[in-house]
């Protein structure tokens, strides 16, 4: 084989090993839902991120990229994550969210496409229990599998 007719195989090479290391996955987002109502939908900060964008839909899957009930975009981190917080939405257990993400990172735009979360597996869990004064106290479980109430 004469150099030249090597050439297109080694352009190949160079150009599979230059675009595997300009690849990024984005990372699976944690889905949190808060009590009484709302939930925040999260990715870890790392060096190289610029923006994170939240695209979702609640009990409906959805039909193209323009449909959807909530688009957003995080142009910063706050405490280690990139957070998109929605505050009004009340979800119940066996709600599914449907969603996607974008990462921006090191400028190009990465995606996570056809992701859902159902609610009430591992979410937060409400407990009302009457008060000393007849009051309703709620008490709220993280997706913890234990609690201690103390009685005095």
């Amino acid at each position: 084989m004469s150099p030249t007719s090597k050439l297109p195989v080694y352009l190949l090479l160079v150009a599979i090993l230059v675009g595997g290391c300009l690849s990024y996955d984005v990372p699976k987002a944690n889905v949190k839902v808060n009590s009484p109502k709302g939930f925040e939908v999260s990715i870890p900060d790392e060096p190289g991120l610029s923006l994170f964008a939240f695209h979702g839909k609640v009990n409906e899957e959805m039909d193209d990229l323009t449909d959807q009930t909530w688009a957003a975009d995080v142009v910063s981190s706050r405490n280690g994550r990139w957070t998109y917080r929605n505050r009004n939405q009340r979800l119940q257990p066996g709600d599914v969210l449907y969603y996607w993400t974008t990462a921006r990172y090191n400028g190009v735009d990465y995606h996570n496409y056809n992701q859902r979360h159902v609610v009430g597996q591992g979410d937060s869990q409400r407990i009302d229990v009457n008060g000393s004064n007849g009051s309703r106290q709620p008490i709220v479980a993280n997706g913890h599998n234990t609690i201690n109430i103390f009685v005095q």
